[in-house]
């Protein structure tokens, strides 16, 4: 049987309606209607040029001044974005919901006089930023959930071990993996039904257990080797259960790897176990047991240093060869979020903000993060909902600009697709359009847009002067 991931992306694509950066602040309430205002100023202009300083990004020098002022007051912090964009997301999701989460590390070596910055690893200052995407199972990126950060006041802990093992879930840094489950399960609508997804740092048994707890389904990576109530480890029963599916994958490149694209040939083993609670666990509030369904994907004919092998842990049903291939096809979206790590590092300059506090560059780093998923969700549209018109996604001086700028010409009466949009702003960003290109990729889109507004500001200027 012969799947392509792109055909199970146009099958499933369902029409929904993209927020820009600044309408997603809109209902954001820092205490002051002014600052309200500044605040969503701020965002429309960092928008324009995210890879910019906010000096060099805002209008003058007047409206930088202000947006530093608005940093600073008191009634501000970024408590308050994550707030407005944890609400403008629970309007925009419903149905299934892929919500995916992972950590990175916005290294910022140079901040040494920083107040209260600390260490993101034990070789530089920085904060582990971990982020949550809502993904449609269609594989199109919805919005930003929420972001958690955190900087280490020390290079290395000074605890043992055993010492660490010890501590309360709640005061390990693993703690951020299960957070999202509480945050955003208290404010999830009726009609969602959600999915966590995370690579193998979210393999704990808490986290089975609060997500079970909060009737939320989850997919994760496998990486312990559980005890089971047979006395059989989890990866050498899955590993010896037969496989029931074999079939074709096409596998995206890696270009962290350098690995090519290719179409692999891959088999899939599933399982249902019971693993029981870990031996160090001191919790009497976690069950002693908790049952598991258990898919392993495995690549075939390839050496084992090379080959694919995902053992995923869910507690999604198995019923039959279609819901285990939805859950392999759910675990696919969770590269989503690296692509959001790349946008948000080398589309926004994340690890080049200049805020002198730790407070204020977790709410310039929220900002950069709505951008980067605002720049994703139009770059994966295009391709999940080819047809539908742009002027459901831009304004009409967008639009227009964009096909005037492109084409050298007057811009047609209707809007175009999104798709042809998406295009020209590839082009604006050095996509060549050649046949093997396939469509624009997120850097092209990145830097046509940028190039895009800059065009429409340079209008706006020239339309005073007149």
């Amino acid at each position: 049987m012969n799947i392509k991931v792109k055909d199970v992306i146009m099958q499933q694509n369902k029409k929904f309606k993209i927020k820009t950066p600044k309408q997603v602040f809109e209902k954001a309430r820092i205490g002051d209607k002014r600052l309200d205002k500044r605040l969503v100023k701020t965002v429309e202009c960092i928008t324009q040029n995210a890879r910019a300083s906010i000096l060099s990004a805002l209008p003058t020098r007047m409206d930088a001044k202000a947006v530093y002022n608005l940093l600073s007051n008191n009634k501000f912090s970024p408590e308050k974005l994550s707030d407005a964009i944890l609400k403008s997301a629970m309007e925009d999701v419903a149905g299934t919901v892929l919500f995916i989460e992972d950590t990175t590390d916005i290294n910022l070596k140079g901040h040494i006089k920083t107040e209260d910055l600390g260490y993101s690893c034990a070789h530089s200052l920085g904060i582990q930023t971990h982020s949550v995407i809502a993904v449609k199972p269609c594989g199109t990126p919805l919005c930003l959930v929420a972001q958690y950060h955190d900087t280490r006041p020390e290079k290395k802990s000074s605890l043992k071990k055993h010492q660490k093992d010890a501590l309360p879930i709640e005061d390990k840094e693993s703690y951020r993996f299960i957070k999202p489950i509480e945050d955003i399960a208290a404010q999830l609508p009726k009609t969602v039904h959600p999915v966590f997804i995370a690579d193998r740092e979210g393999d704990m048994y808490e986290l089975f257990d609060r997500a079970n707890k909060k009737n939320i389904d989850f997919v994760v990576r496998a990486y312990q080797n559980r005890n089971t109530e047979t006395d059989e480890k989890v990866l050498a029963q899955i590993r010896r259960t037969k496989p029931k599916i074999t079939m074709t994958v096409d596998i995206a490149r890696n270009p962290a790897k350098n690995i090519p694209a290719r179409t692999a040939e891959i088999e899939i083993a599933y399982c249902s176990i019971v693993v029981t609670k870990p031996c160090k666990s001191k919790n009497p509030e976690l069950p002693n047991s908790m049952a598991l369904n258990v898919v392993r994907i495995s690549e075939i004919g390839v050496s084992d240093n090379k080959k694919i092998e995902w053992i995923l842990l869910t507690s999604l049903p198995i019923n039959d060869e279609e819901s285990v291939k939805q859950i392999m096809n759910y675990y696919i979206q969770r590269w989503k979020i690296e692509r959001f790590h790349y946008v948000l590092k080398s589309g926004c300059n994340a690890e080049k903000i200049q805020q002198r506090t730790y407070e204020k560059i977790k709410a310039v780093l929220l900002i950069y993060s709505v951008i980067a998923m605002y720049i994703m969700t139009i770059t994966y549209l295009a391709r999940t909902s080819p047809d539908t018109p742009c002027d459901e996604y831009f304004d009409i001086i967008t639009w227009k600009t964009l096909y005037v700028v492109t084409h050298r010409k007057h811009p047609p009466g209707k809007p175009y697709s999104i798709a042809e949009a998406v295009k020209y702003i590839g082009e604006l960003g050095s996509y060549k359009r050649n046949p093997s290109d396939g469509p624009p990729g997120l850097k092209s889109v990145w830097k046509g847009l940028f190039i895009l507004y800059k065009f429409i500001e340079l209008d706006a200027a020239r339309a005073l002067k007149r």
